[in-house]
């Protein structure tokens, strides 16, 4: 099965014989791929809409995966019960969404030994979020899939690291380790906030605001960061 290389970049950061919930499974590619690789024990796949669930159901039929993906439909952490799985996968939504659904069951997200996840959008509020509420980075992975860069993060219970507004931006674990996309990275996120300060800048009343000195400051912290991080 060849599932393209941001479900690979997931599925590599997945430990090695987990008991895995793949949430918003949308076809069940990544637990059936993590089977095949001999990386995953068995495999919850759920979702919160029935087509994806049947599409789901086809792949894990397809590849005679039956006997150890069970597909569930519903919402979020709901198809779960505590101490289920030691691994969450959340991949493919926005890092509201991701919030929404570990804050409405957390009792069951702290009984998985692992969270991994792969947000469209909003990385840094996710960052945040999980380090102020008992959750510590304990990796994290940029990947290249056709246009698009792609984050992921993986977190553990436990006491968090400090971490400076900027470094919560690029990713702290991705800094540490001097990430080959890295460069990528720091262009994404000072392009993506220039280009919003530029359109702040129309409006005198914007430029007056709150929002756009916290924005200012932030893109300052943003490129001195890159400045130490290149020119060490």
């Amino acid at each position: 099965m060849n599932i393209g290389s941001r479900l690979e970049a997931i599925g590599a950061l997945v430990p090695q014989g987990s008991i895995l919930a793949d949430i918003g499974t949308d076809h069940a590619y990544l637990p059936v791929w993590l089977l095949q690789q001999g990386r995953i024990v068995r495999a919850i796949a759920g979702d919160i809409a029935e087509g994806p669930c049947l599409a789901a159901k086809n792949t894990v039929s397809m590849y005679g995966m039956k006997d150890r993906v069970e597909v569930r439909l519903g919402s979020g952490l709901q198809v779960l019960q505590q101490g289920e799985v030691n691994a969450i996968a959340i991949a493919g939504m926005g890092a509201s969404t991701m919030i929404d659904i570990l804050a409405a069951d957390m009792a069951v997200a702290e009984e998985a030994a692992t969270l991994i996840l792969q947000p469209m959008a909003g990385a840094p509020s996710l960052r945040a979020w999980l380090t102020g509420y008992g959750w510590r980075l304990q990796d994290e992975e940029l990947v290249v899939e056709g246009k698009h860069l792609y984050e992921i993060i993986v977190a553990v219970r436990g006491a968090a690291d400090h971490y400076s507004r900027a470094q919560m931006e690029l990713g702290p674990l991705l800094l540490a380790k001097g990430h080959p996309l890295l460069q990528q990275q720091f262009n994404k996120v000072l392009t993506g906030y220039k280009k919003l300060l530029q359109n702040m800048e129309k409006s005198e009343q914007a430029i007056a605001s709150s929002k756009y000195a916290y924005l200012a400051q932030l893109v300052q912290e943003v490129e001195e960061l890159a400045n130490d991080t290149y020119n060490k």
